[in-house]
């Protein structure tokens, strides 16, 4: 069984639907990192549409954020720990609908998306580098295959 998440905001809004809690310093850090880390322009993190999930921590350390980068088939996600305190989680590739399986690796959901061409883009926790790609399960773009060669 599996949950599809809803990308209903933007993160550059900032308006009323921004909980303080997503819009800490710990945060923008965060994605200040991943921006320099991967080459993301200012332009896709203005519009970058934001999610908020429990991907395996508990409920009362905060919810997890997935940012959807603009005009890209990159998802960017930043883990919130049991005390609180933020992480890089990893990254996915594909297209909407991204969908939480009932599947766990390592104590955290197995998160699918889906390939332009169809099919399902599989992505497992490591507790080294967050989130990414599982390379067996599909044919990964081009772009998303070079990523994962990258070294962190």
């Amino acid at each position: 069984m599996s949950e599809n998440l809803a990308f209903e905001r933007r993160f550059s809004d900032f308006g009323p639907a921004v909980q303080p809690e997503e819009r800490t310093q710990e945060i923008l850090d965060i994605v200040e990192d991943f921006m320099h880390r991967w080459g993301y322009s200012v332009r896709n993190l203005i519009g970058a549409e934001l999610t908020v999930e429990h991907l395996g921590s508990s409920a009362e350390g905060g919810a997890d954020l997935i940012f959807r980068m603009a005009a890209l088939d990159y998802f960017e996600i930043v883990l919130r720990g049991r005390n609180g305190a933020v992480s890089y989680g990893g990254w996915l590739t594909g297209t909407l609908p991204v969908s939480v399986s009932g599947e766990q690796v390592n104590g955290r959901p197995v998160l699918l998306t889906t390939r332009r061409e169809g099919g399902e883009i599989r992505h497992e926790f490591d507790p080294l580098t967050g989130y990414r790609p599982v390379m067996e399960t599909a044919n990964l773009p081009l772009h998303a295959v070079w990523r994962l060669s990258d070294a962190i």
